[in-house]
Formats: C-alpha cells, sequence, structure tokens
C-alpha cells in the first residue's frame, strides 16, 4: 500500500483531441497560422507525431467555432473575419474591458496592476528596437498580454474566456497589420496612459473616457 505521505502526480485527464485543439488556439491567437493560411492535416499529424484523427476532430471543433473552413483533400483553411464580424468583434472587446474597469474600480487594489506595470515597461522598449520583424513580433505580444491583464481585473473566469475566444476571430496580429505604423509614435504613451488612469483614483466614467480614447483610435484604422 502506497504512503499516504507520499506526493501524488497528478494525472493528465485531457484528451489527445483537447492538446491538438488547444495547440491550434494558441497558434491562431498569437498570430503563428495567419487568417487565410492554409493547414494540411498530414503535416500537422507529423508535426505533432499522432495519428490524423485527432487533428481531424480538433479541425472539425474549430470549423463548428467558425475558426476555420474544412476543404477537400486533407487540408483547412483560417477563416478570414468580415468587415462586420471585426466590426462586432471589437465592439464586444471594448465593452469587456470596460466592464472589467468597473468591476476593479469597486474595490480598487494597485497590487492588481503589477503585471500591467511590468508590460507597459516592456512596451517603452520596443520601439529601440532596430528589427521590424522583432520589434512587430514584441509589440503584438505585448499588446495582447496588456488587454488580457485589463480583462483578469474583473475576476472573472468567463470572462476570460470569452475574451480569449474572440481573439481566435480577431487576433492582435490582424489589429497590428492595420493599425501598429500608423500608431507606432503612440502605442507606449496610449497603454501607459490607461494604467496611469487605473492607477489614480479617477472615478469609473474618467476612466471609461481614457479607455474609449484608446479603442478609438484603433478603430479608425480598422474601419
Amino acid at each position: 500500500m502506497a504512503n499516504n505521505s507520499e506526493t501524488l502526480t497528478p494525472i493528465d485527464t485531457s484528451s489527445l483531441v483537447d492538446k491538438v485543439y488547444d495547440y491550434l488556439l494558441k497558434r491562431i491567437i498569437e498570430g503563428e497560422v495567419k487568417y487565410g493560411e492554409t493547414l494540411n492535416i498530414k503535416i500537422l499529424a507529423d508535426e505533432l507525431q499522432v495519428s490524423t484523427m485527432p487533428v481531424r476532430e480538433a479541425l472539425k471543433r474549430l470549423e463548428y467555432e467558425r475558426i476555420i473552413e474544412i476543404k477537400p483533400r486533407s487540408s483547412c483553411q483560417i477563416r478570414i473575419p468580415t468587415k462586420p464580424e471585426i466590426h462586432d468583434i471589437y465592439e464586444l472587446r471594448e465593452v469587456l474591458e470596460l466592464f472589467a474597469i468597473r468591476k476593479y474600480k469597486e474595490h480598487s487594489d494597485v497590487s492588481k496592476l503589477k503585471r500591467l506595470r511590468e508590460i507597459t515597461e516592456k512596451m517603452k522598449e520596443v520601439d529601440k528596437e532596430s528589427n521590424e520583424e522583432v520589434r512587430t513580433k514584441a509589440a503584438i505580444s505585448l499588446d495582447r498580454q496588456f488587454h488580457a491583464e485589463i480583462c483578469k481585473l474583473a475576476d472573472n473566469n468567463y470572462l476570460n474566456g470569452v475574451y480569449r475566444h474572440l481573439n481566435l476571430h480577431l487576433n492582435m496580429t490582424m489589429i497590428h497589420e492595420k493599425s501598429y505604423n500608423p500608431l507606432r509614435q503612440v502605442y507606449f504613451q496610449s497603454h501607459a496612459e490607461i494604467l496611469k488612469c487605473l492607477e489614480r483614483e479617477d472615478n469609473a466614467e474618467e476612466m471609461e473616457l481614457c479607455v474609449r480614447s484608446h479603442f478609438d483610435n484603433v478603430k479608425s484604422y480598422l474601419f
């Protein structure tokens, strides 16, 4: 009989399909797979060292969620969001972040802003990077982290899940392709201003104006 004092290793109950699904989600959200790009089921299976069955099942989930379109001959394509879809998704992102900020303001705790401060400081250094590809990748990653942290301020796991799912349909890579260069000069300042508003004792209305201004700047180049 095992000694009760022994530390037991947690059992991984996630299925192979779940793991493939999560792997594809991560690649899409982080922009490693671009909208419009074609994926080959057999190549994916070889890359992950699994059979084609869990890959097909994971892709069926993504098709049901309208993230991909399965094509003939073992391939599929990442759906390109339409302009109305981009508008609706971005509108909902703004609503979620405003809600998160209102919830934070009900019980402000500046210790919860530590991660946002770290991300904002890194944003300040991005523009010094001379390599355009490295700079762009860093800017996209930090932007995604910043807005995800804003949502976390609501302490609502369902909100975090919805926000993550929205990034499948419209990730930061596509947003930056349309808005980063024209807004590059205010990239750090616009995010730093949101952080300052959170750190100050601004009321919810002032805070919302700050966030809306940030979103309006980006939307002016998206639509």
